[in-house]
C-alpha cells in the first residue's frame, strides 16, 4: 500500500504532465495560422468587361458558398463571388454565356483549398450554362438561382429563374421656349467667324465657360428657340 508521501508525489507528477500537455496545446493553437476571412460579394472579375447583369443566389444558413462563372466557349474563369449562407446575395456579372460552378463548406480556407480538402468542400455545377445579355435594347437579362432546398448529400433541388431589369428613358427637363438674344443680352457671345449670329449657353443650365462639351445654342434671327431636353435612365424589375 502506498504511503501518503508516495501518493502526493504521484499526484504531483500527474498534474505536471497535464499542465505540460495543456501548455503544448495552447502553443499549438497560437502557432497555427488563422483561417483566412472572406467577405461576401465579388471576389474578382477577370474578363475586363463591365459587370452590369444581375445574378442573385438564395441559400440557407449553415454553409457558405463560392460561385465561379466559367466561360462556356473558352473554359476560362470569368468571375467569382463569395456567398454567406442564409444572407441576401446579389452580384453584377459581365455579359456572356457561363457555366455556374459552386463550392460549399463551413470554414473558408482560401482560394487554393476553398473550404478544405476532400469532403470538407462540396462541389456541384448547374446542368446548363446561363446567358447574361441585353434583350430588346432596354432589358438586362440575368438569373436567380435558388439553393435553399439543395441537399448536398443527396439530390440537388436547384431552381433557376430569369431576373430581368427593364430600363427606360424619362424626360426630366422639358424643352423650354426661349426668345432670341439681342446685342444687349449679357449672356450673348459672338463667334469670331460668324459675327452676324448671336449665340448663348442654355439659359436653363448653369453657365460654365469651362464646359465646352455643352456647346452653344444658336437661335434663328427672328424666331424663338427651345432649350435642350434632359433625360435620366430608370431601372425596375420586369
Amino acid at each position: 500500500m502506498l504511503g501518503r508521501d508516495q501518493v502526493l508525489l504521484w499526484w504531483s507528477r500527474c498534474c505536471l504532465v497535464w499542465l505540460s500537455l495543456a501548455v503544448m496545446a495552447v502553443q499549438g493553437l497560437a502557432d497555427a495560422p488563422p483561417s483566412p476571412t472572406q467577405k461576401a460579394g465579388l471576389m474578382w472579375n477577370r474578363t475586363g468587361l463591365p459587370a452590369v447583369f444581375p445574378l442573385q443566389v438564395k441559400t440557407s444558413s449553415g454553409l457558405d458558398y463560392r460561385v465561379t462563372l466559367i466561360d462556356a466557349a473558352t473554359g476560362a474563369e470569368a468571375l467569382a463571388a463569395y456567398i454567406e449562407g442564409g444572407a441576401f446575395f446579389k452580384v453584377l456579372v459581365p455579359p456572356g454565356r457561363f457555366e455556374i460552378h459552386f463550392a460549399a463548406g463551413r470554414t473558408w480556407q482560401g482560394e487554393g483549398l476553398a473550404f478544405g480538402p476532400g469532403d470538407e468542400t462540396q462541389r456541384f455545377v448547374l446542368p446548363e450554362p446561363l446567358t447574361f445579355a441585353v434583350r430588346d435594347f432596354s432589358t438586362k437579362a440575368g438569373h436567380l438561382i435558388d439553393l435553399t432546398d439543395v441537399d448536398l448529400d443527396g439530390d440537388k433541388e436547384i431552381t433557376v429563374a430569369e431576373r430581368l431589369i427593364c430600363q427606360r428613358l424619362r424626360l426630366v427637363n422639358f424643352p423650354r421656349r426661349q426668345a432670341p438674344f439681342d446685342a444687349s443680352d449679357p449672356l450673348q457671345e459672338v463667334l469670331p467667324d460668324q459675327r452676324d449670329d448671336l449665340i448663348s449657353p442654355d439659359r436653363y443650365r448653369a453657365v460654365d465657360d469651362s464646359d465646352d462639351a455643352r456647346g452653344p445654342v444658336v437661335p434663328t434671327n427672328h424666331a424663338p428657340y427651345f432649350s435642350r431636353p434632359e433625360f435620366d435612365v430608370r431601372k425596375r424589375l420586369c
